[in-house]
């Protein structure tokens, strides 16, 4: 099974989100699918070419055109992530329609992000239109970077972690980062070389030299550029068996308060530090003051007594306890609204070896990449209907995270 935990974003070196474990509250609904801002989202096994099947992992198709033209290719198999921003994807696998490069002085850009689990992406910029096939959401002029592209050369030595550069490596045929930021590394100017996870670089020689991008030159947050359902996105998933099911089919939806269909309702709104999208956690009565929500973590990553399932195992990586576990947390936003959080983390060689053909599982553990970090992951999301909201400099507005308590 692939562990994956992503992070980056905003004005944080880890930035992320995400869920815990266990079922929703009974009186979930689920928008269905279609315009003008509901688009269809699965976990399954994956895309073809992976070495083993995406456990936890949301995805959605995404069609990508050459700018102010019909010329499109529909890419399946991206991953949803809250914890991270902009759209990012195989080179190798955008490969009927070449996207204009995104250009300073005449020199390609490039960018490299790092992730919070030692991982890193490289990879050349460029423009598209991104339309969602099944909604009809349209984002005009989205900077897209697109890993692994010749163009830009190998990656920089500052560029330091595991190069996820295949679709094999990756888990993904790329990943859509819709997190509670308007780009992907400082909304208030340039992104200076070496300040945050997202580092920018000039072509102009090899390897590519670090570079000073300007706001209009960094990755953005490709739901900002919607024409209206564009202030924050809901992943709605239906809850699943303590074992473990093959598929999952839920839906991505644009906007919150924007529809009929995205009201935040009785959701507890949990405000998010402004500069780190960070919320305080509370878990068995330690308090973790650097926590989020991330669907694009595939296990609820925890700071645990619980053992870690022995290497070379089903579950290697993952928590292993001897019998599943009840952790009881509490979420808190920076107004002193709190949520609460509880989940389960089983035997994650039990659940694999019982139930190999699955891909959702509620109740998947791991050691957290952080002292003060409760990151929970889609395990979470499951039964639950979970807002991310973007910040608005321009009215003054920080993030939030929001979901229905159990």
């Amino acid at each position: 099974m692939l562990l994956a935990a992503c992070g980056g974003g905003g004005s944080s070196s880890n930035n992320g989100g995400g869920g815990g474990g266990g079922g929703g509250g009974g009186n979930q609904t689920i928008a269905a699918p279609g315009p003008p801002n509901v688009e269809s989202l699965v976990v399954d096994a994956g895309p073809a070419g992976l070495p083993a099947p995406a456990v936890n992992t949301a995805f959605v198709s995404v069609e990508v055109c050459i700018p102010q033209s019909a010329t499109c290719q529909t890419i399946d198999h991206v991953e949803v992530d809250t914890g991270s921003i902009g759209l990012r994807l195989l080179s190798s696998v955008v490969n009927t329609v070449t996207l204009p490069p995104l250009t300073a002085g005449g020199d390609q850009l490039a960018e490299c992000l790092q992730f919070a689990d030692n991982t890193e992406v490289y990879g050349a910029l460029a423009t598209a239109d991104v339309v969602m096939p099944v909604s009809g959401e349209k984002a005009s002029g989205v900077i897209v970077q697109l890993i692994g592209a010749a163009s830009a050369g190998n990656p920089p030595a500052a560029c330091t972690g595991t190069a996820n550069n295949t679709v094999a490596l990756f888990g993904a045929n790329g990943i859509l980062g819709v997190g509670p930021f308007i780009n992907d590394c400082n909304t208030n100017g340039n992104c200076a070389p070496g300040t945050q996870s997202a580092n920018y670089y000039s072509c102009a020689t090899t390897p590519c030299s670090p570079f000073t991008a300007t706001l209009a030159q960094q990755l953005q947050n490709p739901v900002i550029l919607l024409p209206k359902d564009n202030n924050g996105v809901i992943l709605e998933l239906p809850a699943v068996a303590a074992a473990g099911v093959t598929s999952v089919s839920g839906s991505l939806v644009f906007g919150i308060g924007t529809e009929t269909n995205n009201a935040l309702g009785s959701a507890a709104q949990l405000l998010a530090d402004a500069n780190s999208g960070e919320i305080n956690a509370s878990l068995n009565g330690t308090a973790y003051p650097n926590s989020y929500l991330d669907s694009g973590s595939n296990a609820n990553f925890l700071n645990s007594s619980l053992p870690t399932c022995a290497a070379n195992t089903a579950g290697a990586n993952f928590l292993c306890p001897a019998a599943t576990t009840d952790e009881n947390a509490t979420l808190e936003g920076t107004t002193g609204v709190m949520a609460a959080a509880d989940f389960q983390v089983a035997n994650a060689d039990t659940l694999f070896n019982a139930n190999p053909n699955a891909t959702a599982f509620n109740s998947l553990g791991a050691p957290a990449f952080g002292a003060t970090t409760l990151d929970l992951g889609l395990a979470f999301f499951y039964g639950r209907n979970v807002y991310t909201s973007i910040e608005d400099p321009n009215l003054g507005s920080t993030p939030y995270f929001a979901y229905a308590s159990n």
